[in-house]
């Protein structure tokens, strides 16, 4: 009798150690990353038949559990990549908001600026000092444009750092899952898939929640234990126990510009720059592809049309000694236009492009100019759409009804058919401008009729304003884009549409941030340490502990007993 209660006894006495010891690491864990309470698992042991019937053997420990729920946990991931994503884009496009909103760094108060000194010309043709000032103005207008230009470039800088950054931290991930993947299944193997590795478990679980912040991952389970790991493009990032890696390299046409690629575990590597969705990364080239670029090149568009618009007023004017105006602005840099030749062209032949004469074809997109059979098309990459050419002499132009976007086109002999050039009209239009003359007598504010619109003037003509005058007007033409929007109404409009996407990114970050929240709740309520629980827990284990402890105490009173009864 005594043994049988001293065993019973004592299978108390280690389950409940074993609670304790649970209870415990619950508690030290508290606040722990990643970390699901645990529970002891057991079953009463098979008891002994008896002519009096069956008696009870104690309790056995058949397994320690933690607090896990599939579903949830996929929610979370679910909802930590969209947050991430939001977000990411919500934090660049708030850069740019804030730059060309604010008064002081935008354009609009340059714009205006310039066009006032303009005007006052035009009152007092033959002032040098109001000449001085237009000049002043114009430099501070150029300068202005090439330090929005120049902040557009240091986040296209920071976009790149940050995809070279995430990429690798992603790389790290993957490395340490599939590293989880082989110690997860070696543990489960060595207790014959009837125990469960749980701290393992949880580490892989948190790091797959720290990977999706990054990038959207579908995960499928494995019956060993391991789990396999797909972006949401279908690509593998981990298969068992090997990794795949994300990677970044220079665009082929624009080195300035990082896209992201993916190596597989055999070392073939391709481009998934258009592929990627959900988690920062792609927040990230999606405000690159949706905010950046398009302001950038909208900017330049700006830049362009004030040059082209009012070097051709200025160009046909005179200044105050009677000389036939020249350029107001210029654009630095050879050609005007960057047209960047694919390096898998297998031609020798160049392309030079230019701004052309009408700024109201001027447009924002990109083009890519292709020769196919022998025939040079221009792809507009904003929508795909193409513009047919005809090619004199090495000069194309639009066949047809198409007009080309504001820029004038030449290629050299040479071309062999597939070759392809990036032509990208206002991309740094914003950056190239710079102010032509320095001489307040050489701005060209008269013209050299008379006023009967016939009769030539020779010689100075200082109070003359009628050039001045047309400059001035400029300032209200609704030339751009088809002659749908002045000068400032353009900038406007990047202002408005980068504002309404900032706008909505908020909004968009605040609901993924409740949905993200509600997430971690559900997962904390399921899986999340409960202090006030656990010292309940912790004195019910202890009482339990005790008692078994008594019991094994009254058996061996009962042994010396009869012990003693014996002798």
């Amino acid at each position: 009798m005594a043994s049988g209660i001293l065993s019973t006894a004592v299978s108390g006495l280690m389950a409940f150690q074993r609670s304790i010891e649970t209870t415990s690491h619950n508690i030290a864990n508290v606040n722990t990353e990643g970390f699901s309470r645990q529970r002891v698992e057991s079953v009463a042991s098979l008891p002994e038949y008896t002519g009096s019937g069956y008696i009870g053997t104690g309790v056995e420990v058949t397994n320690i559990t933690r607090s896990y729920d599939q579903f949830i946990s996929g929610q979370l991931r679910s909802s930590t990549s969209a947050f991430g994503e939001v977000d990411g884009f919500k934090s660049y496009a708030t850069q740019i908001d804030n730059l060309l909103a604010d008064p002081t760094t935008g354009m609009e108060p340059a714009i205006q600026s310039f066009f006032n000194s303009v005007n006052d010309v035009a009152n007092d043709p033959s002032s040098i000092a109001a000449r001085e000032v237009m000049l002043i103005e114009g430099d501070s207008l150029t300068h202005r444009f090439g330090m929005i230009s120049n902040r557009f470039e240091e986040l296209k800088g920071q976009v790149n750092s940050d995809l070279k950054s995430m990429t690798d931290t992603v790389n790290s991930y993957t490395v340490s899952i599939a590293d989880l993947n082989k110690r997860i299944a070696a543990d489960i193997g060595r207790a014959n898939g009837q125990q469960q590795p749980n701290d393992l478990l949880d580490e892989r679980d948190n790091i797959l929640n720290k990977l999706a912040d990054l990038v959207d991952v579908s995960v499928i389970p494995q019956a060993n234990g391991m789990v396999s790991v797909l972006m949401s493009n279908g690509l593998p990032l981990v298969m068992d126990g090997l990794a795949s890696t994300l990677g970044v390299k220079a665009n082929d046409f624009d080195p300035s510009q990082l896209d992201v690629t993916f190596t597989d575990i055999r070392g073939q590597e391709q481009d998934i720059t258009d592929r990627i969705k959900g988690g920062k990364i792609a927040g990230t080239l999606r405000f690159r592809a949706e905010i950046l670029d398009p302001a950038q090149q909208k900017l330049g568009a700006v830049a362009a049309a004030i040059a082209i618009d009012f070097n051709a007023i200025h160009e046909a004017g005179y200044d105050l000694d009677g000389t036939l105006g020249g350029e107001f602005f210029k654009f630095t840099g050879v050609p005007e236009v960057p047209a960047i030749a694919s390096p898998t062209n297998l031609g020798t032949a160049t392309v030079t492009a230019a701004f052309g004469a009408n700024s109201a074809d001027l447009n924002t997109s990109d083009y890519l100019l292709e020769l196919n059979g022998g025939v040079y098309t221009l792809k507009r990459l904003s929508d795909d759409s193409s513009i047919n050419l005809t090619n004199t002499g090495g000069v194309l132009t639009a066949s047809g009804s198409d007009v080309l976007p504001g820029i004038t086109l030449a290629v050299s002999a040479g071309a062999l058919n597939g070759d392809q050039f990036l032509i990208r009209p206002t991309y740094q239009a914003a950056s190239n401008l710079a102010m032509n003359i320095t001489d307040p007598r050489k701005i060209a504010a008269a013209t050299n009729l008379d006023t009967d619109g016939v009769t030539v003037i020779a010689g100075p003509m200082e109070g003359d304003n009628r050039n001045a005058l047309s400059l001035a007007n400029l300032a209200n033409s609704t030339g751009m884009f088809g002659g749908t929007a002045s000068f400032q109404e353009s900038y406007g409009q990047i202002v408005s549409k980068v504002g309404g996407l900032t706008h909505a990114a908020n909004i968009s970050a605040s609901a993924q941030q409740s949905l993200l929240n509600r997430a971690t709740e559900s997962r904390e309520n399921l899986a999340g340490v409960n202090l006030d629980e656990e010292a309940a827990n912790l004195i019910k284990f202890q009482q339990s502990y005790q008692a078994a402890a008594q019991a094994i105490s009254t058996a061996s009173t009962l042994f010396d007993t009869l012990i003693g009864a014996v002798r």
